[in-house]
């Protein structure tokens, strides 16, 4: 059966795989996001409430799925408000057009509901979120489940991998950014992340809107745990640079910044065994990175091996 569905988010990382994944499944939908980078996509904020409203009683979809937030801890803490207005507020309404229109809802939250003291965590653990990025996303997460108890999917994910719209979204992009402009990068060995592939988490997300069977609270990443130092040796492997261009570091050096969660990690074993998708290895999750196309002239004069790496046009 063809859904008809409203995409919020349209333009981020994990938004367009979610967009991707929809037409290939056959399904009709409508892009929504802030920006205007992508192709037909309609330009809106989800701090308007009104225009929300307007917008979705006219088109009537079967169907929201809310990939839109500011994801950046930094950006919340810079201006909390305005984060707030996008990832709670607007989160909520969006929760409150769809139970109005009997529309199945799916919204994105994160493990960093979690301070990172427990792992593997279940949907059932209690939170703890250390950061106003965290609190932002939990309050969403309670108001959306306060709507209804039908209908709608909380699905938390974990760091992504992927290929974003912008080129500058994903791990991997900020390092080969951060290469290219000379920008020294430190990333930390004591820092675990269980990630996960965006277009793994966008299939997930579409079998979980043809699946009003499964409603509730959710946990999705990849198959492995591993640091964020080590994900970045990997990511030179898979570009052909030296692990040189990393320098290894440890939370505990850097007392200044915000407190970061140690150790996320999910228990993925109530979910994984009602879906026919799988979690993503890491070596699928690194097969799937790209070059970033404005960085291949200087790719190729600075890779140390660029044999490791074949750029498709």
């Amino acid at each position: 059966m063809v859904v008809k569905v409203a995409l919020f988010g349209s333009s981020g990382l994990l938004g367009s795989a979610v967009s991707s994944v929809l037409g290939k499944r056959g399904h009709s939908y409508i892009p929504y996001s802030n920006q205007v980078s992508v192709k037909n996509s309609r330009k809106i904020c989800l701090s308007d409430s009104e225009q929300l409203t307007r917008q979705l009683l006219d088109e009537w979809p079967d169907a929201i799925i809310n990939c839109a937030a500011i994801s950046s801890p930094d950006a919340v803490t810079q201006n909390p408000e305005f984060a707030r207005a996008i990832n709670v507020d607007g989160a909520i309404r969006l929760a409150e057009i769809a139970s109005h229109l009997g529309a199945r809802y799916l919204h994105i939250s994160t493990d960093m509901v979690f301070d990172g003291s427990s792992s593997p965590y279940r949907s059932t653990d209690i939170p703890n979120p250390l950061g106003e990025y965290g609190i932002q996303k939990l309050d969403a997460e309670k108001g959306v489940l306060a709507v209804t108890d039908e209908n709608l999917v909380v699905l938390r994910i974990t760091l992504i991998n992927g290929n974003s719209p912008s080129a500058k979204r994903s791990p991997h992009e900020r390092i080969l950014r951060a290469i290219a402009n000379g920008t020294p990068l430190t990333l930390f060995d004591n820092e675990i992340r269980h990630p996960c592939s965006a277009e793994n988490v966008a299939s997930v997300m579409v079998e979980l809107m043809e699946r009003p069977n499964l409603n509730g609270l959710f946990h999705w990443a990849g198959v492995e745990e591993i640091s964020r130092y080590d994900l970045g040796l990997r990511i030179l492997d898979r570009f052909g640079f030296s692990h040189e261009r990393i320098q290894r570091g440890q939370l505990k050096d850097y007392p200044d910044k915000e407190a970061r969660p140690r150790h996320l990690a999910f228990e993925l074993a109530p979910l994984a065994g009602k879906l026919k998708t799988k979690p993503a290895t890491l070596l699928e999750q690194m097969e799937e990175l790209t070059l970033p196309s404005d960085l291949f002239d200087w790719y190729r004069n600075h890779a140390d091996d660029p044999s490791r790496y074949v750029h498709k046009f």
